[in-house]
């Protein structure tokens, strides 16, 4: 599609652009990483209709970020240490290209997650269980890494739970942050003090789950008040309520099939724009869970169980108009869009897209 034509469809706001990031050798956690980099494509809001625009080459970039002004876009290189990852700095091309800005070295193993901080970019290495903190400059660039958190401790699952594993980085605000740990159950909580230029714990606000349970990802409300977090390793989702500046548990309930019995592992969970459904993908089963949000307690009332339409859904993520759901399949090489049901939350499955190895989706809204 010519650059005019892309940007006056564009301008009607029928036309959104969204990038995937996929595993694209040997060591990344796929059973045949054969992904080409990150990719670029399109939505038409009006059909549901999805069109590659391009990719761009890089290895195993798992995770992506894109600024608030949408002007510049980071990905991490997800490896062990030995092997050289480099964080990227591209800007975003008005077509949707990317133009390599510059690229910093990553000190860990198995970068997973990735989030913008006001001026910071937070890195979580999920094998070697540290956080990296990145200053971003005034041209989008990024400087060298000015603090590395080192978490600690394991948990009950021996198997998985032998170290620690940072596995996410979820901001709220300018200067806080939780950064979720796999093997320490809990999402816990830091504050950047301008005068020291570094993170703090703030272990009073750390939200803690069931001792084994595995936490991996988590999601907030507009307001704040309420997190959900997801577990890897016994596949519920744990509501936390915000009481007196504490968090404390109020629920939590499983998003796996009853009728799977296999071997599963719960990966990504987003609420839909409305706030009023939230979704949670399960690697194994397939299956994308779709629960309801009490306007009140801000409880789950599970509505049902979709299909993924492919093989180990890594990730999934919500147009920002909320009408459609896309999942990346990681190990079926797919993408798959769902009509989202604006009143009860359900998915109804409307096309599929050939991508190899996608692992995550990010939207240019």
């Amino acid at each position: 599609m010519m650059l005019s034509l892309l940007g006056k469809i564009l301008c009607l706001n029928t036309i959104m652009i969204f990038y995937t990031g996929s595993y694209t050798q040997e060591g990344a956690p796929a059973s045949n990483p054969t992904g080409e980099g990150i990719g670029c494509f399109t939505l038409d809001l009006r059909n549901g209709n999805v069109s590659p625009l391009g990719y761009f080459k890089q290895r195993n970039p798992s995770y992506l970020a894109i600024s608030k002004d949408k002007h510049f876009l980071y990905a991490v290189e997800e490896m062990y240490e030995d092997l050289n990852p480099e964080l990227y700095a591209y800007r975003i091309m008005q077509d949707g290209k990317l133009s390599l800005i510059n690229k910093q070295k990553l000190f860990g193993d198995y970068a997973c997650h990735i989030a913008i901080i006001k001026d910071r970019l937070v890195v979580a290495n999920y094998v070697s269980g540290n956080v990296l903190s990145y200053p971003i400059l005034e041209d989008g660039s990024i400087a060298p890494h000015s603090q590395l958190i080192q978490h600690s401790g394991i948990g009950p699952n021996a198997e998985r739970q032998e170290a620690a594993h940072a596995h996410m980085v979820y901001p709220y605000g300018d200067k806080h942050m939780y950064v979720v740990d796999l093997s320490l159950d809990k999402a816990v909580a830091y504050r950047f003090d301008e005068a020291e230029n570094s993170w703090f714990t703030q272990e009073e606000n750390d939200i803690s789950i069931a001792s084994g349970a595995g936490a991996r990802h988590m999601i907030m409300d507009s307001t704040g008040e309420f997190a959900y977090i997801l577990s890897e390793l016994t596949g519920e989702i744990f509501v936390a309520e915000q009481k007196k500046e504490l968090f404390d548990l109020i629920q939590n309930i499983s998003f796996v099939p009853q009728s799977f019995t296999d071997a599963f592992g719960g990966a990504a969970i987003r609420l839909h724009p409305n706030g009023k459904f939230l979704y949670a993908s399960c690697r194994g089963a397939n299956t994308l869970a779709i629960f309801k949000i009490d306007a009140v307690s801000n409880k789950l009332t599970l509505v049902g169980h979709q299909s993924s339409g492919g093989e180990t859904p890594r990730d999934f993520n919500i147009d920002p108009t909320g009408q459609w759901l896309i999942a990346a399949n990681q190990d079926s090489n797919s993408l798959v869009v769902f009509k989202i049901n604006q009143d009860s939350g359900e998915l109804t499955m409307h096309s599929e897209i050939s991508v190899d190895t996608p692992v995550n989706i990010t939207w240019l809204d």
